[in-house]
């Protein structure tokens, strides 16, 4: 059998897709990220819970990087910090930004601006930004600490799909 792969150009299928969105060009030695808060990224409460909502409806079923149960318990941990005016984990200000980033890649242009009063790009750079300074403080290059993982898988599976289009999967 002959392998269809053969007879396409080496780039078609080694190199991006036309939906790659390139990381920041700091991402990866960032001059240096403590200096951000997550503060400048996140959204109000409301509109955190409203994405992450949304991030269990469309992502998580075709994309299980983290497990919801420990997730939202932490989440929960992750808010009382932020209002405490205290700075959560890096790892988990890493995923909680990386799911929000996902959640509003999977919306419509025009539900984002009526729903948060932006557009879309403006809203995907604001997450994508955030998801990489957390990133970089949690030191991904060198970690093994399995949040920053999960963050990074989350991250890089968000930046490989401009476009994306989750679907919503009813069970009932």
């Amino acid at each position: 059998m002959e392998n269809p792969l053969s007879k396409q150009p080496q780039e078609s299928y080694l190199g991006a897709s036309p939906q790659f969105i390139a990381p920041a060009s700091g991402m990866y030695f960032p001059s240096d990220p403590r200096k951000v808060s997550i503060l400048h990224f996140l959204p109000s409460r409301n509109a955190a819970d409203s994405l992450i909502s949304r991030y269990w409806i469309a992502v998580h079923p075709m994309i299980r990087v983290v497990h919801r149960p420990s997730f939202e318990r932490k989440y929960e941990a992750f808010w009382k910090e932020v209002m405490s005016g205290g700075q959560p984990p890096n790892s988990f200000q890493a995923l909680v930004l990386a799911a929000m980033l996902s959640a509003v890649l999977s919306l419509p242009e025009e539900d984002v601006l009526t729903q948060f009063g932006v557009p879309k790009n403006d809203l995907v750079t604001n997450f994508m930004r955030g998801t990489e300074a957390a990133l970089a403080r949690a030191n991904f290059l060198r970690t093994t600490k399995l949040e920053t993982l999960q963050a990074f898988v989350a991250y890089l599976v968000s930046i490989s799909f401009k476009d994306i289009r989750f679907q919503e999967i009813s069970f009932f």
